[in-house]
């Protein structure tokens, strides 16, 4: 009577365990398929992210290039603004992907470049005070208002109108 009340303990036992295993293989099947359509879903958003940032670049490209040839951004400031400016997607891939500040990923794109970190902050110290400003906030939304700015600067005519 002992041994078949073990036996009927251990059968128990054993019909736990099997069906607590093809649970979690359950579970684990859900999971995986749930990361796949997470990673689906992320690399859907990186490409619009990129794709989207690509147009803001060329957007504000064209906007220091027209300054330039207004006579509204001079020659030094418009020669590194300009490099700034063909990387500002790359920016904000490293700031969105990475994690870094805005200064990690300039630090990150001038490695290939002529250019100094001090060479840019010289002509942002430049820049009105709400460009300084928004530069200073080290953040991918801060950038891009000051890229913002600094493509398409207000006159001394629109000043004096405000």
């Amino acid at each position: 009577m002992v041994i078949f009340a073990s036996i009927a303990a251990l059968v128990l036992l054993l019909v736990y365990f099997v069906m607590r295993v093809q649970s979690l293989q359950k579970e684990l099947v859900l999971s995986q398929s749930n990361l796949k359509a997470s990673n689906r879903r992320i690399s859907d958003s990186t490409s619009g992210m990129v794709m989207l940032a690509k147009q803001i670049q060329h957007f504000l490209v064209e906007r220091l290039e027209s300054s330039h040839k207004r006579g509204l951004i001079d020659t030094g400031a418009f020669e590194v603004f300009q490099f700034v400016f063909h990387n500002i997607s790359t920016i904000a891939v490293l700031c969105m992907d990475k994690g870094m500040t805005v200064e990690e990923a300039l630090k990150s794109v001038l490695q290939e470049s002529e250019l100094t970190m001090e060479s840019i902050r010289e002509k942002v110290k430049l820049q009105p005070s709400e460009i300084r400003v928004a530069w200073s906030q080290n953040t991918l939304e801060g950038f891009v208002i000051a890229c913002k700015g600094i493509s398409f600067p207000v006159t001394k005519t629109e000043s004096a109108s405000s």
